[in-house]
Protein backbone atom coordinates (compact mmCIF):
# COMPACT_ATOMS: atom_id res chain seq x y z
CA UNK A 1 0.00 0.00 0.00
CA UNK A 2 1.74 3.09 -0.95
CA UNK A 3 0.42 7.09 -0.46
CA UNK A 4 -0.16 9.06 -3.43
CA UNK A 5 2.17 11.49 -4.46
CA UNK A 6 0.25 14.42 -4.57
CA UNK A 7 -1.82 14.39 -1.57
CA UNK A 8 -0.64 11.86 0.68
CA UNK A 9 -3.21 9.76 1.51
CA UNK A 10 -3.47 6.05 0.60
CA UNK A 11 -3.48 5.12 -3.12
CA UNK A 12 -3.49 1.63 -3.40
CA UNK A 13 -1.47 -1.40 -4.32
CA UNK A 14 1.20 -0.28 -7.11
CA UNK A 15 -0.14 3.02 -7.57
CA UNK A 16 1.65 6.74 -7.11
CA UNK A 17 -1.12 8.27 -7.31
CA UNK A 18 -5.17 8.75 -7.34
CA UNK A 19 -6.06 9.60 -10.94
CA UNK A 20 -8.12 12.72 -9.82
CA UNK A 21 -4.76 13.93 -7.96
CA UNK A 22 -2.78 13.18 -11.16
CA UNK A 23 -5.69 14.78 -13.63
CA UNK A 24 -5.84 18.35 -10.96
CA UNK A 25 -1.75 18.05 -11.36
CA UNK A 26 -1.88 18.22 -14.95
CA UNK A 27 -4.31 21.17 -15.12
CA UNK A 28 -1.83 22.92 -12.89
CA UNK A 29 0.53 22.69 -14.96
CA UNK A 30 -0.96 23.99 -17.88
CA UNK A 31 -1.73 26.47 -16.26
CA UNK A 32 1.44 27.69 -15.14
CA UNK A 33 2.99 27.58 -18.45
CA UNK A 34 0.08 29.30 -19.46
CA UNK A 35 1.36 31.87 -16.73
CA UNK A 36 5.35 32.05 -17.58
CA UNK A 37 4.14 32.66 -21.21
CA UNK A 38 2.59 35.62 -19.90
CA UNK A 39 5.39 36.19 -18.13
CA UNK A 40 7.54 35.63 -21.16
CA UNK A 41 5.24 38.49 -23.19
CA UNK A 42 5.83 41.40 -20.30
CA UNK A 43 9.69 40.95 -19.97
CA UNK A 44 9.85 41.74 -24.08
CA UNK A 45 6.96 43.96 -24.01
CA UNK A 46 8.98 45.51 -21.22
CA UNK A 47 11.96 45.82 -23.05
CA UNK A 48 11.23 47.13 -26.34
CA UNK A 49 9.40 50.06 -24.51
CA UNK A 50 9.88 52.84 -22.74
CA UNK A 51 8.53 52.18 -19.35
CA UNK A 52 10.65 51.73 -15.81
CA UNK A 53 11.33 48.49 -14.93
CA UNK A 54 9.43 48.62 -11.97
CA UNK A 55 6.50 48.13 -13.39
CA UNK A 56 7.45 44.80 -15.12
CA UNK A 57 8.40 43.63 -11.09
CA UNK A 58 4.59 44.08 -10.62
CA UNK A 59 2.94 42.95 -13.48
CA UNK A 60 5.20 39.30 -13.25
CA UNK A 61 4.76 39.27 -9.32
CA UNK A 62 0.59 39.16 -10.20
CA UNK A 63 1.53 36.51 -12.41
CA UNK A 64 2.70 34.29 -10.44
CA UNK A 65 0.50 34.80 -7.99
CA UNK A 66 -2.57 33.86 -10.19
CA UNK A 67 -0.71 31.05 -11.72
CA UNK A 68 0.95 29.45 -8.63
CA UNK A 69 4.26 30.03 -10.66
CA UNK A 70 7.41 29.07 -7.97
CA UNK A 71 9.38 32.75 -7.84
CA UNK A 72 12.72 30.66 -8.57
CA UNK A 73 11.13 29.65 -12.20
CA UNK A 74 11.58 33.55 -12.35
CA UNK A 75 15.36 33.85 -13.56
CA UNK A 76 15.18 31.49 -16.38
CA UNK A 77 11.70 33.55 -17.66
CA UNK A 78 13.71 36.25 -17.54
CA UNK A 79 16.50 35.13 -19.63
CA UNK A 80 14.24 33.32 -21.93
CA UNK A 81 12.67 37.10 -22.51
CA UNK A 82 15.89 38.98 -23.12
CA UNK A 83 17.45 36.34 -25.15
CA UNK A 84 13.50 36.82 -27.93
CA UNK A 85 14.22 40.74 -27.60
CA UNK A 86 17.89 39.92 -28.80
CA UNK A 87 16.51 38.01 -31.87
CA UNK A 88 13.96 40.29 -32.84
CA UNK A 89 16.07 43.10 -32.51
CA UNK A 90 18.30 42.18 -34.60
CA UNK A 91 15.95 40.81 -37.26
CA UNK A 92 16.51 43.70 -39.37
CA UNK A 93 20.31 43.20 -38.99
CA UNK A 94 20.64 46.26 -37.40
CA UNK A 95 20.80 47.02 -33.27
CA UNK A 96 20.15 50.88 -32.50
CA UNK A 97 21.72 52.64 -29.66
CA UNK A 98 18.35 52.65 -27.54
CA UNK A 99 17.69 48.40 -28.50
CA UNK A 100 21.50 48.31 -26.42
CA UNK A 101 20.79 50.54 -23.94
CA UNK A 102 17.50 49.10 -22.82
CA UNK A 103 19.10 45.70 -22.76
CA UNK A 104 21.72 46.83 -21.03
CA UNK A 105 19.35 48.38 -18.11
CA UNK A 106 17.18 45.50 -18.44
CA UNK A 107 20.52 43.33 -17.66
CA UNK A 108 21.58 45.43 -14.95
CA UNK A 109 18.32 45.80 -13.07
CA UNK A 110 17.63 42.27 -12.89
CA UNK A 111 21.05 41.12 -12.13
CA UNK A 112 21.94 38.95 -14.98
CA UNK A 113 25.48 37.96 -15.12
CA UNK A 114 27.09 37.55 -18.84
CA UNK A 115 27.33 33.71 -18.62
CA UNK A 116 23.80 33.67 -18.28
CA UNK A 117 23.24 36.06 -20.95
CA UNK A 118 25.19 34.08 -23.31
CA UNK A 119 24.32 30.00 -22.58
CA UNK A 120 23.13 30.57 -26.25
CA UNK A 121 25.25 33.01 -27.99
CA UNK A 122 22.53 35.89 -27.44
CA UNK A 123 24.88 38.29 -25.60
CA UNK A 124 28.10 37.83 -27.82
CA UNK A 125 25.50 38.31 -31.02
CA UNK A 126 24.61 41.65 -28.89
CA UNK A 127 28.23 42.66 -28.97
CA UNK A 128 28.98 41.71 -32.53
CA UNK A 129 26.07 43.89 -33.79
CA UNK A 130 27.12 46.98 -31.85
CA UNK A 131 30.86 46.36 -33.23
CA UNK A 132 29.58 46.36 -36.83
CA UNK A 133 27.35 49.40 -36.30
CA UNK A 134 30.20 51.50 -34.69
CA UNK A 135 31.97 50.77 -37.89
CA UNK A 136 29.69 51.58 -40.52
CA UNK A 137 29.35 54.79 -38.63
CA UNK A 138 33.01 55.67 -39.12
CA UNK A 139 33.97 54.88 -35.47
CA UNK A 140 36.72 51.99 -34.04
CA UNK A 141 35.10 49.66 -31.61
CA UNK A 142 37.11 49.54 -28.27
CA UNK A 143 34.66 46.60 -26.79
CA UNK A 144 36.86 43.78 -26.70
CA UNK A 145 39.10 42.93 -23.37
CA UNK A 146 41.25 40.02 -24.16
CA UNK A 147 42.22 38.52 -21.13
CA UNK A 148 46.32 37.73 -20.29
CA UNK A 149 48.61 39.11 -22.81
CA UNK A 150 47.98 39.10 -26.57
CA UNK A 151 50.32 36.41 -28.75
CA UNK A 152 50.98 39.17 -31.13
CA UNK A 153 53.53 42.58 -31.53
CA UNK A 154 50.93 45.65 -31.97
CA UNK A 155 52.20 48.32 -33.39
CA UNK A 156 51.89 52.08 -32.52
CA UNK A 157 48.55 52.80 -32.17
CA UNK A 158 46.78 49.80 -33.09
CA UNK A 159 44.21 48.22 -30.84
CA UNK A 160 42.36 44.78 -30.92
CA UNK A 161 38.71 45.08 -32.15
CA UNK A 162 37.82 41.37 -32.22
CA UNK A 163 39.82 37.97 -31.24
CA UNK A 164 38.76 34.58 -32.44
CA UNK A 165 39.73 31.30 -30.51
CA UNK A 166 40.41 28.02 -32.13
CA UNK A 167 40.73 29.85 -35.63
CA UNK A 168 41.93 27.25 -38.15
CA UNK A 169 44.18 28.75 -40.70
CA UNK A 170 44.15 27.32 -44.23
CA UNK A 171 46.39 28.13 -47.41
CA UNK A 172 46.33 27.06 -50.49
CA UNK A 173 49.04 24.82 -52.21
CA UNK A 174 49.90 23.85 -55.80
CA UNK A 175 50.88 20.44 -56.69
CA UNK A 176 52.39 19.24 -59.65
CA UNK A 177 52.74 15.15 -61.25
CA UNK A 178 54.20 14.15 -63.98
CA UNK A 179 51.25 12.15 -66.09
CA UNK A 180 51.62 10.41 -69.31
CA UNK A 181 52.11 7.33 -71.35
CA UNK A 182 54.55 4.50 -73.03
CA UNK A 183 54.35 3.26 -76.67
CA UNK A 184 56.04 0.48 -77.59
CA UNK A 185 56.83 -3.07 -77.91
CA UNK A 186 57.95 -6.28 -74.69
CA UNK A 187 60.18 -8.00 -76.33
CA UNK A 188 61.09 -11.34 -73.86
CA UNK A 189 65.02 -11.26 -73.04
CA UNK A 190 64.93 -14.83 -70.86
CA UNK A 191 62.61 -16.36 -68.27
CA UNK A 192 60.79 -13.15 -66.19
CA UNK A 193 62.32 -10.43 -67.63
CA UNK A 194 61.12 -8.52 -70.42
CA UNK A 195 62.88 -5.54 -72.28
CA UNK A 196 60.42 -2.54 -73.09
CA UNK A 197 61.05 -0.65 -76.63
CA UNK A 198 59.20 2.35 -77.50
CA UNK A 199 59.39 5.75 -76.08
CA UNK A 200 57.62 7.94 -73.10
CA UNK A 201 55.62 10.96 -73.59
CA UNK A 202 54.13 12.44 -70.86
CA UNK A 203 53.56 16.59 -69.40
CA UNK A 204 52.90 18.45 -66.09
CA UNK A 205 49.69 18.59 -64.61
CA UNK A 206 49.33 21.49 -61.38
CA UNK A 207 46.43 21.10 -59.38
CA UNK A 208 45.53 23.11 -56.12
CA UNK A 209 44.56 22.11 -52.35
CA UNK A 210 43.86 24.01 -49.34
CA UNK A 211 45.62 22.67 -46.90
CA UNK A 212 45.42 22.90 -42.40
CA UNK A 213 48.38 25.19 -41.29
CA UNK A 214 47.29 25.28 -38.03
CA UNK A 215 44.72 26.55 -35.42
CA UNK A 216 45.21 29.28 -33.15
CA UNK A 217 44.13 32.77 -32.43
CA UNK A 218 42.92 35.36 -34.75
CA UNK A 219 43.00 38.84 -34.44
CA UNK A 220 41.29 41.39 -36.49
CA UNK A 221 42.60 45.28 -35.45
CA UNK A 222 42.47 48.79 -36.93
CA UNK A 223 45.86 48.21 -39.16
CA UNK A 224 46.36 44.18 -39.49
CA UNK A 225 45.01 40.99 -39.58
CA UNK A 226 46.77 38.51 -37.26
CA UNK A 227 46.63 34.25 -36.81
CA UNK A 228 49.40 33.18 -34.30
CA UNK A 229 49.34 29.57 -33.45
CA UNK A 230 52.07 27.35 -31.81
CA UNK A 231 53.48 26.37 -35.88
CA UNK A 232 52.45 29.69 -37.65
CA UNK A 233 52.45 33.25 -37.55
CA UNK A 234 50.70 35.68 -40.04
CA UNK A 235 50.45 39.33 -39.99
CA UNK A 236 48.49 40.81 -43.10
CA UNK A 237 48.42 44.65 -43.31
CA UNK A 238 44.60 46.08 -44.95
CA UNK A 239 46.50 47.37 -47.11
CA UNK A 240 48.27 44.37 -48.80
CA UNK A 241 45.01 42.83 -49.20
CA UNK A 242 43.50 42.99 -52.57
CA UNK A 243 40.72 41.21 -51.87
CA UNK A 244 38.05 38.90 -49.10
CA UNK A 245 36.39 35.97 -50.41
CA UNK A 246 33.07 35.19 -48.04
CA UNK A 247 32.92 31.46 -46.76
CA UNK A 248 29.97 30.42 -44.27
CA UNK A 249 32.23 29.91 -41.65
CA UNK A 250 35.12 32.05 -42.23
CA UNK A 251 36.70 34.26 -44.34
CA UNK A 252 39.79 34.15 -47.17
CA UNK A 253 42.16 36.81 -47.98
CA UNK A 254 44.56 37.50 -51.11
CA UNK A 255 47.88 38.98 -50.75
CA UNK A 256 49.10 41.93 -53.04
CA UNK A 257 51.93 40.03 -54.27
CA UNK A 258 52.52 38.07 -57.70
CA UNK A 259 52.24 34.08 -56.03
CA UNK A 260 50.38 34.84 -53.33
CA UNK A 261 47.83 31.98 -52.80
CA UNK A 262 44.64 32.68 -50.24
CA UNK A 263 45.06 32.26 -47.05
CA UNK A 264 41.50 31.44 -45.26
CA UNK A 265 40.66 31.46 -41.40
CA UNK A 266 37.89 29.47 -40.27
CA UNK A 267 36.60 31.40 -37.20
CA UNK A 268 33.19 29.70 -36.73
CA UNK A 269 31.06 32.95 -38.23
CA UNK A 270 31.83 33.61 -41.92
CA UNK A 271 29.30 36.69 -42.51
CA UNK A 272 30.78 38.69 -38.90
CA UNK A 273 34.24 37.81 -39.96
CA UNK A 274 33.44 39.25 -43.28
CA UNK A 275 32.02 42.08 -42.64
CA UNK A 276 33.91 43.09 -39.88
CA UNK A 277 37.38 42.79 -42.17
CA UNK A 278 36.11 44.17 -44.84
CA UNK A 279 34.75 47.28 -43.25
CA UNK A 280 37.61 48.51 -41.23
CA UNK A 281 39.34 48.08 -44.63
CA UNK A 282 38.19 50.51 -45.83
CA UNK A 283 38.28 53.43 -42.58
Amino acid sequence: MGDCKFCGKPVGFLRSAHAECEKQNQQRQRLAEHGRQQILVEVIKSIESAEPFETLDKNIAEIEGTYSIPVSDRKSILLAGWESAVSRALADGILTEQEEERLVIFKERFALTQNELDRNGALTKTAKAAVLRELLNGKIPQRMNFTGIPPINLQKGEQIVWAFSKTEYFQDKTRRQYVGSSRGVSVRVMRGVYLRTGEFKGHSVEHTERVHVDTGWFFVTNKNVYFAGPRASVRVPYAKIVSFQPFSDGVGIMRDAATAKLQAFNTGDGWFTFNLVTNLAQL
